[in-house]
């Protein structure tokens, strides 16, 4: 990874708002982008992570814990890095970052229970089976199932790398990552996030131009 004193942004904001400059200096000082992808982050990503943690829909730590374990080569259980195949994102990589909020948490819970099921609920059933009695659950073991049903299912889900959520777009480029911007994995919205990779990240980055142009 290289390293500098200095960042080495590819934009600055101007128009004579010296407050909003300052504001978005801290904070990207706050969550430590020159420090992990210094040169390698565009001011897309920089305004989505922004204006997630000022209206408080979204904790940018948990987008940047992804990009640090890009850079480390390391997985935090959910989904490994996938290259879209399909336009008009396609060339570029994705990978997915835990959203905040109940929806995102129950989409797992719900994806995790189709795989897995309720083992503790299914070991119990087995014990009784198998001792050939008539038994009835406790208030203790519905407590232990519904446990079972969201830690225990979530904790294999990770275990699988298995966990979602929504998308962290990237380039790579000579051996080194590039990220862009965040978007959601519903395709109707990857239209307009193309565009402003187009306009902005295009020449922030010249390498994208060839690298979509051939996708």
């Amino acid at each position: 990874m290289r390293t500098n004193e200095e960042p080495q942004r590819k934009w600055k904001v101007t128009g004579g708002d010296d407050a909003i400059e300052s504001e978005l200096a801290s904070f990207i000082n706050m969550i430590g982008l020159d420090r992990i992808a210094p040169g390698r982050y565009s001011l897309i990503l920089v305004l989505h992570l922004f204006g997630g943690w000022k209206s408080g829909f979204q904790e940018p730590g948990k987008i940047i814990r992804e990009i640090e374990a890009l850079e480390a080569g390391v997985s935090t259980g959910l989904k490994a890095p996938i290259q879209n195949r399909h336009p008009p994102l396609k060339g570029l990589w994705h990978k997915h970052y835990l959203q905040d909020g109940l929806p995102s948490l129950a989409k797992n819970i719900q994806l995790a229970l189709k795989k897995y099921g309720m083992p503790y609920f299914e070991q119990k059933i087995c014990e009784a089976e198998e001792a050939g009695e008539v038994r009835f659950m406790t208030a203790e073991d519905l407590m232990a199932v519904a446990n079972d049903v969201v830690h225990g299912n979530l904790g294999r889900r990770r275990e699988d790398e298995a966990m979602t959520g929504e998308w962290l777009l990237f380039a790579k480029h000579e051996g080194e990552n590039y990220y862009l911007a965040v978007t959601t994995h519903d395709s109707s919205a990857h239209p307009q996030i193309r565009q402003q990779i187009d306009t902005i990240c295009c020449h922030e980055f010249p390498f994208l131009i060839k690298l979509l142009a051939e996708a």
